[in-house]
């Protein structure tokens, strides 16, 4: 069958892909059309697109790029390879293959050493998930009331969040894990003493926390209590993740169309060093932050010790210009009062005090007194504190290792806040 590119994409947009195949009659699982369309660069409705629309809603729908006449070939029903019937497992059958010789050699395939076996059954595991399995698979296990998944029937069990179907391949997964972390020798804790829905792991002494849980589907459903409410009932999708990280942050690893958990334990086991590598890498640069936030603190010393060198500067050049704008009114004040007149009897205490207001004028005049002026300047801050580094090397070296430009800027901010915050 054949179809433009356009045609197609509005039908995959108006119709669910397996009644486009049964109208088409082409693959019946719709294989041949999701396949097509990927090939054609054709976009496909998401996930849970379809319960979206009857539930009244309008999901987003992307636009098709391209050429809308293309032609897309759609095959005819694919034909699945023929399995192979399992052998029946029963004694009769046991003591015929037992007599029939085994003419040919399976394939070679890598060596696996004794402890990196998966168990094919719950009876080959550890002690430690032969336990866990016996607590979750009981009949009278408790169940989550929100998720439904099996709770743990003691405090020293593995922890898990799955439905029950899934607890015997969840637990054959966590053993593969075990014997895998047990290889590296890293020490196991269960359950972990931080996060008792969790267990722990120590690698190089970092604590990692590792489970695996069960995505969820979740369904929308009348309340049987209330007809007027909505209540959610999660259902099974047998997808498992296992989950890891220090607690504030989780990472994931799950199943996939490409690969299940039991095939991606080595991707595990790197994320887990990953995951060890980063909490590290944390913590030295935690460490290295609050060094230099001492060697800061120190260096603030040293910045105010600076700042008030030049604010003395500052206040000094201020209080002359003050005293001499001061002998300069007194003056003015004194040559206003000679130019009037004056009665005779006090013509000698007015001159008296002219002069000793003269006096007082020329005395506090910086002018007329240059040798008692400050003539220090302001210096530059960073080349100020570089100084006085250098001149006790003894006690203000480790600095040296300090962006000082950088450094001495954040903490001139750090003071104005202070001091704003101090008037206000």
């Amino acid at each position: 069958m054949e179809i433009t590119r356009q045609a197609l994409y509005e039908a995959l947009w108006s119709t669910p892909r397996k009644e486009l195949a049964t109208a088409w009659e082409v693959d019946p699982n719709a294989n041949a059309i999701t396949y097509a369309s990927k090939q054609h660069n054709i976009p496909l409705p998401n996930p849970g697109h379809w319960t979206l629309v009857s539930m009244g809603k309008s999901p987003s729908q992307p636009v098709l790029t391209g050429d809308p006449e293309e032609t897309v070939a759609l095959e005819g029903k694919i034909r699945k390879p023929n399995k192979k019937k399992p052998t029946p497992d029963n004694p009769k059958a046991r003591m015929q293959r037992a007599k029939t010789p085994n003419r040919t050699s399976p394939p070679a395939s890598e060596p696996v050493s004794a402890n990196q076996s998966p168990a094919m059954s719950i009876s080959e595991t550890l002690p430690t998930v032969r336990k866990a399995y016996k607590t979750y698979s009981s009949p009278k296990a408790a169940h989550d009331y929100k998720y439904q998944h099996v709770l743990p029937g003691s405090a020293d069990v593995i922890r898990i969040a799955v439905m029950p179907a899934m607890v015997e391949r969840t637990l054959l997964l966590m053993d593969a894990i075990l014997r895998e972390f047990q290889r590296n020798q890293w020490k196991i804790q269960i359950p972990s003493e931080r996060d008792r829905s969790k267990n722990s792991l120590f690698v190089d002494g970092v604590e990692i926390l590792f489970t695996i849980t069960e995505h969820r589907r979740q369904e929308r459903v009348k309340s049987e209590r209330r007809w007027t409410t909505w209540e959610y009932r999660y259902l099974s999708t047998g997808t498992l993740r296992f989950q890891f990280g220090t607690g504030s942050w989780m990472h994931e690893i799950k199943d996939n169309k490409r690969k299940k958990l039991e095939e991606r334990i080595p991707e595990i086991i790197e994320g887990v060093l990953e995951e060890v590598a980063r909490v590290k890498q944390v913590e030295i640069d935690r460490k290295n932050r609050e060094r230099i936030e001492r060697l800061e603190s120190r260096l603030s010393d040293l910045v105010r010790k600076a700042l008030h060198y030049n604010n003395q500067c500052e206040q000094r050049l201020n209080h002359g210009i003050a005293q001499h704008e001061e002998a300069l009114r007194i003056r003015r004040f004194v040559g206003a009062i000679r130019e009037t007149s004056c009665p005779d009897q006090r013509s000698n205490e007015r001159e008296d005090w002219l002069t000793w207001l003269a006096s007082k004028a020329d005395t506090m005049d910086p002018i007329k007194n240059q040798g008692s002026l400050d003539f220090s300047v302001p210096k530059d801050l960073v080349s100020h504190v570089s100084s006085m580094i250098d001149s006790d090397l003894d006690a203000y070296s480790p600095l040296r290792e300090l962006d000082l430009e950088a450094s001495i800027s954040k903490i001139v901010r750090r003071i104005d806040l202070q001091d704003s915050w101090k008037y206000r």
